[in-house]
């Protein structure tokens, strides 16, 4: 063989790689073909333009930063109120895995349950941290009665409901 014939028989797999074709004669009917791209090196090196494809990777933050509150409350049938709206039953949210998720900052959360003094608690929960919550209900005797669950708290603004006048 000649250098010519040499040099052909060596470009044209090379190219075939690089571009990534299919060496298939027939296609194949009703499957896909996933053909890997070869990994070309970059032959000069800038610091600028770096060309590395297994340079680490750290990615965007996805969502915001949530926080969570762990309810240790006795009784467990208590109902939970986070500023005023309904969130759950204690026994919800006192698991291993079982947790109040809230936005980061103050809330008020409120303890009521039939027969027993109802707690509110202002807390403030930080960003990616759980905030644990103990408290013990005391029984009310013969005669009083439980202060009844809070309202929603409603922010005067656009979507605010208003007394209606005349």
């Amino acid at each position: 063989m000649n250098r010519v014939t040499t040099r052909v028989a060596l470009l044209v797999p090379a190219v075939l790689l690089v571009l990534g074709a299919s060496a298939h004669a027939q296609p194949f009917r009703g499957r896909v073909v996933v053909v890997p791209r070869p990994y070309v090196y970059a032959p000069f090196y800038d610091p600028f333009w770096r060309y590395d494809p297994y340079y680490p990777y750290a990615g965007y933050p996805v969502g915001r930063p949530n926080a969570d509150v762990r309810t240790e409350v006795t009784p467990k049938q208590a109902q939970v109120y986070v500023d005023g709206f309904y969130a759950g039953v204690a026994s919800d949210f006192d698991g291993v895995f079982k947790r109040l998720h809230l936005t980061p900052g103050g809330h008020a959360i409120t303890l009521y349950l039939e027969g027993y003094r109802t707690v509110t608690q202002d807390v403030y929960v930080r960003p990616d941290s759980t905030f644990k919550l103990n408290e013990t209900m005391e029984r009310l005797s013969a005669g009083q009665a439980s202060e009844p669950p809070p309202l929603p708290v409603t922010r005067p603004g656009r979507f605010a409901v208003r007394p209606r006048q005349g």
